[in-house]
């Protein structure tokens, strides 16, 4: 955890059974076969000789351990499959006659590489860069994957930045991918603060996780275990130890699969209310610490972009974050991660606790009570800190970054201007609408397009003209950003349709729908209707003489001077 000693191959759906209203019961009475989804933040491959099936009884001893063991007996196969993953990290096992491993250094979602039942030397030229073990027992690769995959996955908590601005944000307008991935995170917290829940929501989860372990004895055991133990005051002992629970929600978090969180609603609340909790238990001990810290690595370039170039701006981690009172511990997690990495840069969190600003919405606590007694400090999910400073120190030969953090006020003047949005009443009766939005904002298209067709199928929305226009013009946006016009027009067109049933024909609202109709003609060199569906957006706008916005009007005014111009060329 940084302190302690998919181009995507899983399509998802948004459940039929989601409400996306607070005040309605969050229980889901069926759950859909999803067989290709996968659950977890990491991969582990096994590449082995397509001529011998010397290793067949280890492989299936494997595969009833871990998680979604992928096999391959073809280079070229195993490779393309390795392309086309998007939201995991690879751990690679080959075995048999493949001695070279120049083929794989081009593979960025490559986490490590283990070369099984080998004694002879490994021809790679450039091993420094792409590290790798030799190992001859199965017993021993799974308990080196396991290692290495607790690092990887403490280290694959995604964070947010963003800069402090000086007027509110407004849903209306396009925000940049920071702003959108920030409130994002700040809008699933908020809307699990909201959430209500049946007895039933944890069978659900249960049942769920169940169906996507179904083959690997050992998660099936924990899931049984859930079963018959959990309550309420145990969440964060599920949630902070290394089980299907904790790996499922950091992939989730992650990647937005939206779905997937709202059946982890019961559980992040009930965290929420633990973490209360065990803040006024611990608070004798909690006097004694005032900084805690998270070791984490990055690129050069992701640290420069996210992190270095935004001093004073908000940092807010997509997940609950574990942090330690030793920065030894955390030095020493990024000395692990560099071995394997050294590419990478080292980063120290140093968050400085202002108990003062303790708020019961997004708590802070020391994980000890009658079932944990980690000298850890957990925040909740997305917890918002401000970066105070950034300085580049050596610790021993290592040179790594330290990030100085605090504790942001919930009436911080700037923080308010970014979470305007989430303050809009709107927004809480429309969730998944807002959610896609920001997807679409935060360029996750394929995430925003599942999310839009999922609520197609939801009944409040169905019934709903004013809300299906919305979806339909989000699927719109999204076809136009991915340059397929035709579906993007469809969708334009339907969204018109919808918005006659209950506006008059000359409603000025409807300009901005003839613009983009217009707009996606144009791009399908459709000149003519490009032309009709400009000129069709100014009458109306001109026929709202005491609301015309001139400054649209002289935008449309150059579509058409524009359109006019290529019919002409083209004539």
């Amino acid at each position: 955890m940084g302190c302690s000693s998919s181009k995507n191959v899983t399509p998802y759906v948004l459940s039929k059974h989601l409400s996306l209203n607070y005040e309605e019961s969050m229980s889901m009475t069926k759950t859909l076969l999803q067989t290709t989804r996968f659950l977890e933040s990491c991969l582990i491959i096994w590449l082995y000789d397509e001529t011998s099936n010397k290793f067949e009884d280890e492989i299936k001893h494997l595969q009833k351990l871990v998680y979604g063991l992928k096999t391959f007996n073809n280079v070229d196969a195993c490779i393309t499959f390795i392309n086309n993953i998007q939201d995991e990290k690879v751990f690679l096992i080959i075995s048999g006659a493949y001695r070279t491993l120049e083929c794989f250094h081009h593979l960025p979602q490559l986490e490590k590489l283990y070369i099984f039942d080998s004694f002879e030397k490994v021809n790679d030229t450039r091993h420094q860069t792409l590290k790798y073990n030799i190992i001859q027992n199965i017993n021993n690769l799974y308990k080196q994957l396991q290692e290495d995959i607790q690092l990887c996955e403490i280290d694959f908590i995604p964070i947010n930045v963003v800069l402090a601005l000086t007027q509110d944000i407004s849903f209306s307008s396009k925000l940049t991918k920071e702003q959108a991935s920030f409130l994002f995170g700040q809008m699933i917290k908020e809307i699990a603060s909201r959430l209500k829940f049946e007895s039933s929501s944890r069978d659900v989860l249960i049942d769920f996780c169940r169906m996507h372990y179904m083959n690997n004895d050992e998660e099936l055991s924990m899931i049984d275990e859930f079963a018959r133990n959990y309550r309420p005051n145990k969440a964060l002992w599920w949630l902070t130890n290394r089980c299907f629970i904790s790996k499922i929600l950091n992939r989730v978090q992650r990647t937005c699969e939206i779905d997937i969180i709202y059946k982890f609603g019961f559980l992040i609340k009930q965290a929420n209310i633990q973490l209360n909790r065990l803040y006024e238990e611990n608070a004798s001990l909690m006097k004694t610490i005032s900084v805690v810290y998270r070791g984490k690595t990055m690129s050069n370039v992701e640290f420069n972009t996210a992190i270095k170039n935004n001093n004073d701006g908000f940092l807010s981690f997509n997940n609950f974050l574990i942090t330690t009172s030793n920065k030894k511990v955390a030095i020493d997690f990024i000395d692990r991660r560099l071995a394997i990495h050294p590419d990478k840069i080292g980063i120290i969190f140093e968050i400085n606790i202002d108990q003062t600003l303790f708020n019961e919405k997004h708590p802070f606590a020391l994980l000890k009570d009658t079932d944990m007694n980690k000298d850890e400090i957990c925040f909740y999910m997305n917890t918002v800190f401000r970066i105070e400073s950034i300085e580049q120190i050596t610790y021993g030969v290592m040179v790594i970054w330290l990030v100085k953090l605090k504790l942001v006020n919930d009436n911080d003047q700037q923080l308010l201007h970014i979470l305007a949005p989430t303050r809009n009443p709107d927004i809480h009766t429309n969730q998944g609408y807002f959610l896609g939005k920001l997807l679409i904002d935060m360029e996750e298209y394929r995430r925003a397009e599942q999310v839009l067709y999922g609520l197609m199928e939801d009944p409040n929305f169905r019934s709903q003209p004013r809300r299906l226009v919305r979806l339909h013009n989000g699927l719109a946006d999204i076809y136009t950003c991915k340059n397929e016009y035709i579906k993007a027009l469809n969708h334009y067109r339907q969204a018109l349709q919808i918005s006659l049933t209950y506006l008059p024909s000359d409603h000025p609202d409807l300009a901005s729908m003839y613009k983009a109709i217009g707009d996606n003609h144009l791009n399908q060199k459709d000149n003519i209707h490009a032309l009709e569906n400009y000129e069709k957006a100014i009458e109306l706008l001109e026929k709202d003489t005491p609301q015309t916005n001139f400054a649209i009007v002289a935008d449309l005014q150059i579509c058409v001077n524009r359109t006019k111009q290529l019919i002409e060329s083209n004539e």
